[in-house]
């Protein structure tokens, strides 16, 4: 169910007993901040790399940090008269550059409906900032759903908003531009740069304006924006690749769909289906439409009609049967693998399976 190297670490170790819902594997992981549930084999190789990242992070002592005075806070890019003075060529375009910023960090934060957004203080303050900073340079999401990260990169962030921490410690951990990476399947320098130095406000705002360039419906995107259960780096990473997909109709279906998580785990699901529907796209077949077959969104392309999940065990039963019966024939590409039963009885019903399709959709 999982390779070797993830399977155990100094930080954890996976339970052998393993449980299946809603065809995803179930995980019961002893680590060393407790015991966790992790749901779906994408999802535990990022909890794998973020418990990594966790136990260096906890290497860093906020004690030995450099406090020096007022001109290390979060404020520091309004305290700029001497400067202005001593140098004003240099500085003055900055200035106004990083005002300007600041100020729009405000205006997208009170616009925001996104639960998870920073308050209107955070979005100006250096802990907000220093936070994104440090999850980019560990390789890790700054909106993570993993409390002992959370809480990590939230004690050295507060440290590094009042002084500056002694040590560049995401450069020894993280080395060259291949290890950094917030998903599973990756996404775009330009993306990861963006949950780097935009505001969750921020990302709403300009996520907005792409899904009503897609011809989303405001109260859809009102509803995938104030969906707790979609964090930040879910919803932007949704948005850009359904944007990455040109002109593909009916993309306010997927929108709807993702609007509608459950859970923390769902809205992942959502995010990694996203990245692999671009994938299929670009690798193997353009997709001209999301159109709702069956029991869900599925997709029209030149190769017919597609199911892309990111599922780890495809097994034979009433919601399987109930998302393909009403569709007619297709091809359904899957992450994991499935049983003999559920092989049949999709070919009964005039689908193809292709399983352990990842690499095959840029994972």
């Amino acid at each position: 169910m999982l390779p070797p190297n993830l399977l155990s670490s100094p930080n954890y170790t996976v339970g052998n007993t393993v449980g299946l819902d809603n065809f995803q594997y179930v995980f019961e992981v002893d680590t060393r901040w407790g015991n966790f549930t992790v749901k779906g084999s994408d999802l535990m190789r990022v909890r794998a790399r973020e418990m990594a990242a966790t136990a260096k992070l906890e290497e860093i002592d906020s004690a030995g940090t450099l406090v020096n005075a007022a001109g290390r806070t979060a404020l520091k890019p309004l305290a700029t008269a001497k400067d202005l003075v001593t140098a004003p060529g240099k500085t003055i375009g900055d200035t106004f550059k990083g005002v300007g910023n600041l100020f729009g960090s405000v205006d997208a934060s009170m616009a925001a409906t996104d639960p998870h957004k920073e308050g209107v203080l955070a979005s100006v303050t250096g802990g907000a900032t220093a936070r994104r900073k440090l999850a980019y340079d560990f390789g890790v999401d700054p909106n993570t759903s993993f409390p002992p990260l959370h809480d990590e990169l939230t004690r050295l962030a507060t440290a590094n908003a009042i002084g500056e921490t002694t040590t560049n410690a995401g450069l020894a951990f993280v080395t060259g531009g291949a290890g950094i990476a917030i998903s599973v399947g990756g996404t775009s320098r330009t993306l990861r740069l963006a949950l780097r130095d935009k505001t969750a406000g921020q990302l709403e705002k300009e996520g907005r304006q792409l899904l009503a360039a897609m011809g989303i419906p405001s109260a859809i995107a009102d509803a995938f924006y104030g969906n707790p259960n979609l964090s930040p780096t879910d919803k932007a990473i949704i948005v850009a690749e359904l944007m990455s997909m040109g002109a593909t109709s009916g993309r306010e279906i997927f929108i709807a769909g993702a609007a509608n998580a459950q859970s923390i785990e769902m809205g992942f699901f959502y995010r990694r289906q996203a990245e692999l529907i671009a994938g299929f796209d670009q690798k193997v077949s353009p997709v001209s439409a999301f159109v709702r077959m069956g029991g869900a969104p599925m997709l029209q392309t030149g190769k017919g009609t597609v199911s892309v999940l990111p599922v780890d065990y495809l097994y034979w039963s009433p919601p399987l049967e109930g998302l393909v019966s009403g569709a007619g024939s297709g091809e359904m590409w899957i992450t994991g693998r499935a049983s003999e039963r559920a092989k049949a009885g999709l070919a009964a019903l005039g689908w193809t399976l292709q399983p352990k399709a990842g690499a095959k959709l840029g994972e």
